[in-house]
């Protein structure tokens, strides 16, 4: 059972209606009641595969992560983890073999816990902990914990989630491009389809929404929890 203290954080959490101060107290909350320094936030498409950073936790510091981008099916534990919707934690000797050095280097990586956002069953995210300051050997009961926080501190997205829109996966796929800042060719790039293919599904989540414009399509979907 968790301490009274992180039940009590998670209420706090809970009640924050802004999906990006909601992420963010999350996100402290697993460098606050956790052993780990540093704690990441990304989005992920089902459809692509691939994994964006939001931003980050450190030292009480929050650092922007809108420059990694990458298939996580180059990644094969990320991959594993993601695709199995299962918490993970991987050492130091498989972080050398199987992530990529840019990011080993970068990140100066550890040993590192990825923990699996879903909505309906449907992986649309994952939280990264690492830099582990804990004794060893590591505690597994660490890695249930920490999901069963995550799951609670974001609980009300997918208690909403009979309030939602019921958008099509390529149209919540275009809607969290679109909040992520990409342009349309930017995005029929990655999907693999043409503009205009696009801008139907960008007009066809617009109108599910009840709005006139991305800016506020953006702002409901975060609202309710369809995107990050």
């Amino acid at each position: 059972m968790m301490e009274n203290a992180v039940n009590e954080y998670i209420k706090t959490v809970a009640e924050v209606n802004d999906i990006r101060k909601k992420a963010e107290q999350m996100l402290r909350g697993c460098v606050d009641f956790f052993p780990f320094e540093r704690a990441s936030l990304f989005t992920y498409s089902p459809l692509s595969h691939f994994g964006e950073g939001i931003f980050l936790i450190e030292n009480s510091k929050v650092i922007s992560l809108q420059h990694v981008k990458d298939d996580i099916r180059t990644i094969f534990p990320l991959y594993q983890a993601v695709t199995r919707n299962k918490p993970v934690l991987i050492h130091r000797e498989d972080i050398l073999e199987s992530f990529p050095d840019k990011y080993v280097r970068h990140f100066q990586l550890s040993s590192l816990a990825i923990i699996p956002i879903s909505l309906l069953n449907i992986v649309v995210g994952f939280v990264l902990v690492d830099r582990y300051m804990g004794e060893y050997p590591f505690e597994k009961n660490y890695l249930t914990l920490l999901s069963h926080y995550i799951k609670k501190a974001l609980s009300p997205l997918s208690h909403n989630s009979e309030e939602k829109p019921s958008l099509s996966k390529r149209e919540t796929e275009v809607l969290q491009h679109l909040a992520n800042g990409y342009s349309m060719k930017e995005m029929a790039s990655m999907m693999n389809v043409s503009e205009f293919t696009v801008r139907d599904y960008i007009s066809a989540s617009m109108r599910k929404l009840g709005v006139n414009h991305r800016a506020e399509a953006i702002a409901v979907g975060m609202r309710k929890g369809i995107i990050l």
